[in-house]
């Protein structure tokens, strides 16, 4: 009852508007988000560096995202059909999530006409975005170093998979290979060493270090307000994992020698903070850190002896608690640990999460007035303009090509030969 009741009361939450439904963040309405009138131009592909433009747009700043010819950023095709949500944009519905409020404008880097025209883009950007490998931008001529001269006061953000020092540095990578598997979260997941590693989901690694890379680009934006002074701002998915995996990987390299020794869920060294499967399929994971302090409350919600307790080992106690909680459906050991004042939540199923009240109260999915799904909310919120929610709709491949580049002085003559090469490639990729 006291879960349905909390439940309840999030889902009213909810339905509030925004100013409305906490205090906390009825102050600041009407301000402007907090990045207008910052530019950006992003020359970035799939998921990490759009993602992070994704929050610089949601955030107020002007987003140019340059695409190749043709279909353009070629993530647009992830699930995309003719018929789905998103075909008006000539995209799948994760790339709405990442490159919404921006405008597209299509060019070939290889092309003198096409370089210069984003050279102009660059000349009026306060923040250049990239995720294109070091060699290949050495070879356009886009690399920081040189870029650095010609606009000194512009901001240069790279993304990579490997960083931008070592031997990999030019090689692919991906969440998958830089994140997962290269950080040692692949190897850390199995039970024992002849284990098969699990399916893991593709992109949590690049919108983990999408975040970081915007608050990178914030840090180096005040900076500059500051000192006068734009500089390189580099992340990587590599470093990224790293960060994530410092508790285990700070006990192994402070541990010379010694071999990493797995427990898998049966044998978990703490009994308190254990997911257990319940008798309808659902899984809970406890949140009793302080074995000590939390031991009495599961005794109590499960209804168990507490001196046969103390005579178990760690094993013994989990398959006790497996075979109880095996008994019941979730909704039934809910009511009972939330009597006994244990903390836990429930294992979400991705169906779950994104219509879950507490998601849904805090603004974790949000509704937008352009499309009818509804779209991952940002994980930053600043107070004075967190309730604007993301700036609007993707583009299309190209949208804004003429009107932009007019806009930063590109001569007619120029524009009118990159349209014609886009018009050219777009007929060319339907083939």
């Amino acid at each position: 009852v006291v879960a349905q009741v909390r439940r309840s009361f999030c889902t009213y939450l909810a339905s509030l508007p925004p100013a409305m439904s906490s205090p906390w963040r009825a102050y600041g309405a009407g301000a402007p988000r907090v990045l207008e009138g910052v530019k950006v131009v992003e020359l970035a592909t799939v998921i990490a560096a759009p993602s992070c433009c994704a929050l610089l747009s949601d955030m107020g700043a002007t987003v140019i995202k340059v695409e190749g010819m043709g279909i353009g950023d070629s993530w647009r095709l992830q699930n995309y059909t003719p018929d789905g949500a998103a075909a008006e944009w000539g995209c799948g519905p994760h790339f709405v999530n990442n490159n919404r409020g921006k405008k597209s404008v299509q060019l070939n880097v290889k092309d003198k006409t096409h370089l210069a025209a984003l050279k102009k883009l660059l000349a009026a950007a306060d923040v250049f975005v990239t995720n294109v490998r070091p060699a290949a931008l050495e070879r356009s001529g886009l690399d920081y170093p040189t870029l650095a001269k010609e606009f000194p006061s512009m901001i240069y953000a790279i993304c990579l998979a490997w960083g931008l020092e070592g031997p990999q540095k030019d090689d692919l990578g991906y969440d998958l290979g830089a994140f997962w598997a290269a950080g040692g979260m692949m190897d850390f997941s199995k039970d024992s060493d002849d284990a098969d590693v699990g399916t893991f989901p593709p992109g949590l690694g690049d919108h983990v270090t999408g975040v970081q890379l915007a608050a990178a680009i914030s840090m180096a934006l005040y900076h500059r307000e500051r000192t006068g002074q734009a500089q390189l701002v580099d992340a990587c998915l590599l470093r990224s994992a790293i960060w994530g995996m410092a508790f285990p990987l700070m006990n192994t390299a402070n541990s010379p020698g010694k071999k990493f020794v797995r427990r898998p869920r049966t044998d978990a060294f703490n009994e308190t903070m254990n997911c257990y499967k319940c008798g309808d399929g659902n899984w809970l994971q406890l949140l009793g850190l302080d074995t000590k302090g939390f031991m009495p409350k599961m005794i109590q919600a499960l209804g168990l002896d507490a001196s046969k307790v103390k005579e178990l080992n760690n094993r013994q106690i989990i398959e006790l608690f497996d075979n109880n909680f095996a008994k019941h459906p979730i909704s039934y050991w809910e009511e009972r640990l939330q009597a006994a004042g244990m903390w836990y939540t429930r294992a979400k199923r991705l169906d779950e999460v994104i219509q879950d009240a507490q998601v849904l109260a805090d603004g974790g999915i949000v509704p937008v007035p352009w499309w009818k799904l509804k779209v991952a909310g940002s994980p930053i919120k600043l107070g004075c303009s967190d309730r604007h929610g993301p700036a609007g709709p993707p583009p299309a491949p190209g949208q804004h090509t003429a009107s932009v580049l007019k806009e930063v002085g590109v001569d007619d003559t120029s524009i009118a030969k990159i349209m014609q090469d886009q018009d050219a490639a777009r007929q060319r990729s339907k083939l």
